[in-house]
């Protein structure tokens, strides 16, 4: 029995062109091909052909460690978030189709057989009926408009989205290169403390140095030893953050470019320049503006279907005496009550806050260039500020340096000197992950980029 209705089925179909039931079955198995990381050549071949409206392709050199860009260019590969928010472009091409297509007619068939009295001279009788409803042509074409323009928000929106985590993994390399940078000078720093506190210990033990001394110096190494373990705990969190933006695994070790420069100048175009067109420019911008579009086409449809619904149909029909007959009939609703006013209100009302969900999130751009561009310039004179200061630092580390082997000054006097330039160094790279962060911030909030790991690039959309 299950044969024959499998067989009647594919028949069926075959004859009116249906389409299939495909299984996809999810297994674990299936998951983990999907998560699986694919090996340099795929991915090589994969960022060449990258398509996206600000990330242009890139031959991928993974084997000496990441650069910024490049870890850009594989979160936008690989992430798993974004495989998932693609397949809404899928959606968009299924409601593109379905806009497109007109209603099916309406076939219909009656019979009746004489059940009682006389039946001399009589037949059995039959009717059949084919109706198509015409108004559809009416809003046709507003509705495949519709579907268009939002075909084209959804790929907006999922560019957009790559966008994002494409500059939220640069960032994550940015933050991991100084973390780890600083982690390294205060490490130096805690074995310099550690040497002092056991120097002191030394010293106090033979009574040349005040108990206080001795605390203090203990007290300094304890301060150290916290920064430290906090320190590291934040690279191992950006780590683990750099691989979900990349979609690895948690344990792989995606090693990073030696020698990553980060800038402490940033250079930014004026205001009017940079919000001169950024309608027409930042990728969630462009959305909100074609999903108002698509949602007024839907306000325009709403208001044609209040107006009389019409269908059309033939039929033909014989009736008991024998007689034959062939019809043509029109049927039309009669707007008394409803009137769509329902679905013209709920139409109206959403496409008047598609149209203040717009203009808030361009004066909130606005605002955002606005805001960094007075960062930036603080963050700059701040850098400028320490690293006058790291020069006398070093010179005067050297010069109690030279004194410890004259006897001219203690050992303390020398290590505090030397911890404030380390200290001064971590500020530097604080400051210049500001300012990284800045720039990036700018480029998300003005929709440009360039592709240059340094903040130096030379391209047309160049921003520094």
């Amino acid at each position: 029995m299950k044969g024959i209705k499998s067989l009647m089925t594919g028949l069926f179909c075959l004859l009116l062109g249906c389409a299939h039931y495909s299984p996809k079955p999810l297994t674990e198995q299936a998951v983990q091909q999907q998560l699986e990381t694919p090996n340099a050549r795929q991915l090589n071949v994969q960022a060449a052909q990258i398509s996206h409206p600000l990330l242009k392709p890139l031959a991928l050199y993974i084997e000496d460690g990441l650069s910024p860009d490049e870890a850009a260019i594989l979160a936008v590969l690989r992430n798993p978030e974004l495989r998932a928010i693609r397949d809404q472009h899928g959606i968009a091409n299924a409601q593109l189709l379905q806009a497109g297509l007109l209603p099916d007619p309406q076939v219909s068939y009656s019979f009746s057989a004489p059940s009682a009295g006389t039946d001399l001279g009589t037949n059995n009788a039959f009717g059949i009926g084919l109706n198509w409803q015409a108004s559809a042509l009416i809003w046709r074409q507003n509705q495949t408009t519709a579907a268009e323009r939002q075909q084209q928000n959804i790929d907006l929106q999922i560019a957009w989205q790559e966008w994002q985590i494409a500059q939220a993994a640069r960032l994550a390399v940015y933050q991991l290169i100084v973390y780890s940078r600083q982690q390294a000078l205060l490490s130096e720093m805690a074995q310099r403390l550690e040497d002092n506190r056991v120097r002191l210990q030394q010293a106090a033990e033979l009574g040349l140095v005040t108990e206080l001394e001795r605390v203090a110096a203990v007290a300094s190494k304890n301060l150290i030893d916290i920064r430290l373990l906090a320190l590291e705990q934040q690279v191992k969190q950006q780590r683990q953050r750099l691989n979900r933006a990349m979609g690895l695994k948690p344990h792989e070790d995606a090693a990073l470019q030696q020698g990553i420069h980060l800038t402490d100048q940033l250079s930014a175009p004026v205001y009017d320049a940079l919000i001169r067109n950024i309608e027409n420019r930042r990728l969630d911008l462009m959305a909100l503006k074609r999903g108002y579009e698509s949602q007024d086409e839907r306000v325009h449809i709403a208001v044609l279907q209040q107006f009389p619904r019409i269908s059309i149909g033939f039929d033909s029909a014989r009736d008991n005496s024998n007689l034959y007959t062939v019809g043509f009939g029109v049927s039309m609703t009669v707007p008394v009550f409803d009137r769509n006013r329902g679905q013209i209100a709920l139409e109206q009302a959403t496409r008047q806050q598609l149209f203040d969900q717009y203009a808030s999130r361009l004066f909130q751009a606005r605002a955002d260039i606005a805001e960094l561009l007075v960062a930036i310039p603080s963050i700059n004179e701040q850098i400028r500020s320490v690293r006058r200061a790291i020069p006398d630092l070093a010179n005067l580390v050297k010069a109690y340096q030279s004194a410890i082997q004259s006897g001219q000054v203690d050992v303390l006097n020398f290590y505090t000197a030397w911890n404030s330039l380390t200290d001064k160094k971590i500020d530097l790279l604080t400051l210049e992950l500001q300012l990284a962060q800045a720039g990036i911030a700018l480029e998300i909030a003005s929709g440009l980029y360039r592709v240059s790991g340094d903040f130096n690039g030379s391209n047309d959309d160049v921003l520094f």
